[in-house]
């Protein structure tokens, strides 16, 4: 986990790009001009998981707006991913651009060696990249992994000081092995929590559930939740939906949440998870909406497309709106993360991008 934090920091303080000038990292053209006509391919994971079908969609839906053709190339594995990459280079028929969401981050560096040979730009989404990889790709577009599990334990302070609970000992619910994004966001939350509790909360168990959605923290739920009860009073699931699995297994267990122990997921997704923040039994969340990434990732694309040039460093975008294609990305481009405390006022009156957390938070 230390090496994982080290990378973030290197990460967000160490760019790496094949030439710079002037503040600019060119990767293509001086005087570029936006294709009239072309291919969007993105490789990504099953859309079954409603995070990532809404990432495509939004991908879709600004590459339809460009007059540009789209498809999806699903993977379970890195491996598989990998060879579907593969079998798209050796067609010859190159694309204006990939939109890659990697099944492993640290793992998909051939694949972008390959693209990269190729001279097809790729944009990464989802995984923030190694710094090793940071000159394989033109931008990455999403989530701030990192941030997003420091406010997932700042709900989680704040809730507490609202139910009068002092903090103890607590579990971790994760997503897959080697989901970068995922050790980024456990960071984040260590790291925050580490600072307001120096000595008196520790992370007793952090478990891999094999998955993201809510059966897979119900699952692990039932195992590590029954296994450690009486020496634990916090839960965080990696998501809301896992958060939301091990609140079933802690209430079968005869725990009542929001009182003997307090879960924090902090990325809303469903009708389902929104209901249990309002009623104060996951102790808030934040706006991480996959169409906002979706739509991050591929402004960036459009925009590198248009002008050839990528500014060195990092954007905190705006939730007010999109970044313009007619100005050159940033290496990295962080969505909006806005928090919300669980009132009804908090999902009507945040908007990102002109949508509201109640449509954001709800992409089943």
């Amino acid at each position: 986990m230390e090496m994982n934090r080290k990378r973030y920091a290197v990460t967000r303080m160490k760019l790496m790009a094949t030439t710079i000038m002037g503040g600019l990292l060119f990767a293509g053209t001086l005087h570029a001009e936006l294709p009239k006509s072309g291919a969007i391919i993105m490789f990504g994971q099953s859309r079954e998981n409603p995070y990532f079908g809404q990432n495509a969609v939004a991908v879709q839906d600004i590459a339809k707006k460009q007059g540009w053709t789209f498809s999806y190339v699903e993977a379970s594995s890195q491996e598989q991913q990998d060879s579907a990459i593969q079998q798209m280079l050796s067609t010859g028929d190159k694309p204006i651009g990939v939109v890659l969401n990697p099944v492993s981050g640290a793992a998909a560096i051939a694949s972008e060696m390959a693209l990269k040979d190729a001279g097809i730009p790729v944009v990464i989404l989802n995984q923030v990249p190694a710094p090793g990889q940071a000159d394989l790709f033109v931008a990455y577009g999403g989530v701030n992994d990192y941030l997003s599990g420091q406010n997932a334990a700042q709900l989680l302070i704040a809730g507490a000081k609202k139910a009068r609970v002092e903090l103890g000992n607590g579990l971790i619910v994760n997503t897959v092995a080697g989901h970068t994004a995922a050790q980024q966001r456990v960071a984040g939350f260590e790291d925050e929590m580490k600072k307001a509790f120096p000595s008196s909360s520790q992370v007793l168990a952090n478990v891999n559930s094999g998955g993201y959605l809510e059966n897979e923290g119900y699952n692990i739920g039932s195992q590590i939740i029954p296994a450690n009860k009486g020496k634990f009073n916090w839960v965080y699931g990696v998501n809301d939906a896992l958060a939301y699995g091990a609140l079933r297994a802690a209430k079968e267990s005869g725990i009542q949440p929001g009182k003997d122990v307090l879960f924090v997921g902090g990325t809303c997704m469903n009708s389902t998870t929104n209901a249990a923040v309002k009623k104060g039994e996951l102790v808030g969340t934040s706006v991480q909406a996959p169409y906002i990434e979706g739509a991050a990732a591929m402004y960036a694309l459009v925009a590198y497309l248009n002008t050839g040039k990528v500014i060195d460093g990092e954007q905190n975008l705006s939730p007010d709106t999109p970044m313009s294609i007619d100005t050159p990305p940033h290496k990295w481009n962080y969505m909006p993360n806005s928090m919300l405390d669980g009132s009804e006022k908090s999902y009507t009156d945040t908007v990102i991008w002109g949508k509201t957390a109640q449509e954001l938070c709800n992409y089943n």
